[in-house]
């Protein structure tokens, strides 16, 4: 897998943004994590800073991400890997948001880990 990758957690818990530090550096040796709780800020952190991936939760509460939220993304970032995060219900929503540009979906379970694993190894 690719080594020292940039990126940035968007997600307005900060359990689920440490958790998902955990398993980044689980699987990276060498990584640089940044973090935002909000969608605004979120923005303003990629309109100043490179990112390789973004996990993008799709509940927050300065606004929702939804499929739209992903192009103007990738408008921003053309080479930025969104992957959506989310305990919305994957199988409703994930068609749309890949359309939309992202690279993968995780379900907020018990199965996070593996994952992240399987996008970072298909993706990096």
């Amino acid at each position: 897998m690719n080594q020292g990758l940039k990126i940035l957690i968007a997600d307005d818990s900060e359990l689920m943004r440490i958790v998902m530090k955990g398993f980044f550096k689980k699987f990276l040796s060498t990584c640089e994590i940044s973090e935002t709780s909000d969608l605004s800020e979120t923005f303003n952190l990629l309109n100043k800073q490179d990112f390789d991936f973004l996990l993008l939760d799709i509940n927050m509460p300065s606004g929702d991400s939804t499929p739209n939220t992903v192009e103007e993304i990738l408008a921003i970032q053309q080479n930025v890997k969104v992957c959506m995060f989310s305990g919305n219900d994957k199988n409703t929503l994930e068609k749309d948001y890949l359309e939309a540009g992202a690279i993968g979906f995780i379900q907020k379970d018990k199965n996070m880990s593996e994952a992240l694993r399987n996008i970072l190894a298909n993706n990096f």
